[in-house]
């Protein structure tokens, strides 16, 4: 395909197997993007050669820059890698939501996968340049385009089959990290997908799209006993520290503090059964003479340590998010859902209402939570809840 856009994704068995990506051209720079169950990915290609990898509008990550390809004429931007393993579930209504747009399919077998390489050539390089000997023989132009700067972009796609490194990345997501999503009931058509970001040597950047299978899924109330009644409680020692951050303009000044203050319960469990429980106050003071009326702006999330513990124990890596923005009358912010599950096995000293073969799981705090303040009333507060839920360990 040649032309300003492609949109293209994997299939076997004539189902689309992961998420569709779309690579196009604006003026010297080239953006893919791929939209999952977690939100959007979109990564940038720009002509000054440095490519960036968004999550977000405003979280961003560098990546390597464009880098030769031993062959000499060639600049490679990244690799997106899909990887589909046995068992895993497939996406829904993906083709439908493109409506009419025009969509490219690449039929994988089981065994193999779909590797795309987005390469750049130099200005004047000719539209019928051979692709690089890294490529060959298995490669083919799926796509390309000439960039306002005369450079020729060129997505290269190869059906190869699974070799031990991509078996290896799989069983690392699904068997070593095993990431879970909780859903309240049984949800109707689940589908999860993981990117996982690394850089190498030999590949350079790659993006590996993997989707996951139904070990992936969960049920809240899937632990549940069959008699609530019989089963014993659990006192489980409830421990927020809380948090004080600043919220900065980006010409530095500091606009905001967000606090959430302290709070410790002890809380009454019982396996498969969540229960909330009050987890401190957050309070959001502006300082209405470091902002500038009518000058709106938004700030990249900004990570703030100080999560829970239960019965003294505490989740490695815990980061509360929080997302800012000014409207030019009104700042808001989004203190973003965390989650995670403590297990006995990864901690140095066991916690004793827990059993080896269970976890108990955090979300913090239990949904998204947004305040807003104006210049002429700079206060606003709000008190929050955790959610806690004991249950089995797959």
């Amino acid at each position: 395909m040649q032309g300003r856009a492609i949109r293209f994704g994997p299939s076997r068995d004539g189902v689309l197997a992961a998420s569709m990506w779309k690579v196009w051209a604006e003026g010297s720079e080239v953006y893919a993007t791929a939209r999952g169950p977690g939100g959007s990915a979109k990564i940038s290609v720009h002509a000054s050669g440095q490519i960036h990898y968004r999550l977000e509008p405003k979280l961003k990550q560098d990546l390597a820059p464009l880098a030769p390809l031993p062959s000499g004429v060639w600049h490679h931007a990244f690799e997106l890698r899909f990887l589909i393993g046995d068992g895993a579930l497939v996406p829904f209504g993906v083709k439908e939501s493109l409506k009419n747009k025009p969509s490219y399919v690449v039929s994988i077998s089981n065994g193999s996968s779909l590797l795309t390489n987005l390469i750049i050539g130099p200005p004047g390089i000719p539209d019928e340049m051979p692709l690089p000997p890294e490529f060959s023989p298995d490669g083919v132009s799926l796509w390309k385009t000439r960039l306002r700067d005369g450079r020729l972009a060129v997505l290269v796609g190869r059906v190869l089959q699974l070799n031990a490194e991509n078996r290896a990345h799989i069983d690392h997501i699904r068997k070593t990290v095993k990431p879970t999503i909780s859903f309240k009931g049984k949800p109707q058509q689940p589908y999860i997908e993981v990117f996982h970001l690394h850089w190498s040597a030999e590949g350079g950047n790659v993006v590996l799209a993997i989707p996951l299978g139904s070990e992936a899924i969960r049920n809240e109330e899937e632990d549940l006993p069959a008699d609530v009644s019989t089963e014993a409680t659990r006192d489980i020692d409830f421990h927020s520290p809380g948090f004080v951050a600043s919220v900065r303009a980006p010409d530095g000044a500091e606009v905001a503090t967000v606090e959430l203050t302290e709070a410790r319960a002890t809380v009454q469990l019982i396996k498969g059964v969540s229960r909330s429980v009050e987890a401190g106050q957050l309070n959001l003071r502006l300082r209405p003479n470091n902002l500038i009326a009518g000058s709106a702006f938004t700030v990249a999330p900004f990570k703030v340590a100080g999560g829970p513990a239960m019965s003294g124990a505490s989740l490695n890596k815990w980061a509360f998010s929080i997302a800012s923005k000014f409207d030019g009358t009104r700042l808001s912010i989004e203190l973003r859902q965390n989650s995670g599950a403590i297990q006995n096995r990864n901690l140095p000293t066991p916690v004793a209402q827990l059993g080896d073969n269970e976890e108990l799981v955090i979300a913090m705090p239990e949904k998204n939570l947004s305040l807003s303040a104006a210049t002429d009333a700079p206060t606003s507060s709000e008190n929050i809840l955790a959610r806690l839920t004991l249950r089995g360990r797959r």
